[in-house]
């Protein structure tokens, strides 16, 4: 009875933090087409394809029918309430960039290890879990990037963002079986969202895959050695006067 408890109270878990997910990445859908003179519907689209498309390509890649959204619609009324409410406050009100950034932090972590979560309790593999953690955290903001013509926040060194998914599916996986499965997601997302928040506030990145002698120094390292290099040679002008 006790397992049977847990199983339930898990699902009623990661069924809130899929609300919760989707109004968040809803709200990230509708700040991403700020200044780009959008329409109520496209934003409409862009909130519903960022809080949706990561679970769609999720279900769709475990085959899991029916799609989520369509099992239960309230997850589509959810994302179009929040980017409705959205829409109406940013036209009063300025939101700052950072929030943005914030708000989609949450969401990737929860989405990140509700898609892990499902693919664990449909069978999958350990590693199809990790993966489809990071699908689910990332494909939305992916998919809203393309519709805003952007390069994918993913696929540019100066984002930290995929890795912290990976991070937290990763130990979701690891330690599955080994926490109390409410205490577990908790401690997964928030790993996640504090990873995030970090590279944000400081500047966290990979390294940058750089060829020698074909790529150019990046810009930070090339501004740093100039200003030496100027430095240096005004000294030894000055000296030699």
């Amino acid at each position: 009875m006790a397992l049977i408890y847990l199983d339930i109270e898990l699902e009623r878990f990661v069924y809130f933090a899929d609300l919760f997910g989707i109004a968040v990445f809803a709200i990230t859908g509708v700040l991403a087409a700020r200044g780009k003179q959008i329409d109520l519907f496209g934003v409409m689209v862009l909130a519903l394809a960022t809080s949706l498309g990561g679970g769609t390509l999720r279900d769709l890649a475990l085959n899991a029918h029916p799609l989520i959204w369509i099992a239960d619609p309230l997850l589509i009324w959810t994302a179009i309430g929040a980017a409705f409410m959205t829409f109406v406050y940013c036209r009063f009100f300025k939101m700052p960039r950072r929030a943005m950034l914030v708000f989609d932090a949450a969401g990737l972590a929860l989405f990140a290890i509700a898609g892990a979560e499902k693919a664990m309790a449909l069978g999958f593999s350990p590693l199809i879990a990790v993966i489809m953690g990071i699908s689910t955290g990332c494909a939305g903001g992916v998919i809203r990037d393309v519709l805003t013509g952007k390069i994918p926040g993913i696929l540019q060194h100066d984002e930290f963002y995929a890795t912290c998914a990976l991070i937290g599916a990763t130990f979701y996986v690891l330690m599955h079986g080994h926490l109390d499965p409410n205490l577990l997601a908790f401690t997964s997302m928030a790993i996640i969202f504090v990873v995030r928040l970090i590279a944000i506030y400081t500047g966290l990145r990979l390294p940058v895959f750089v060829v020698a002698g074909i790529d150019r120094t990046p810009r930070r390292v090339l501004g740093f050695r100039q200003k030496r290099w100027t430095v240096r040679h005004i000294k030894q002008d000055k000296e030699s006067k």
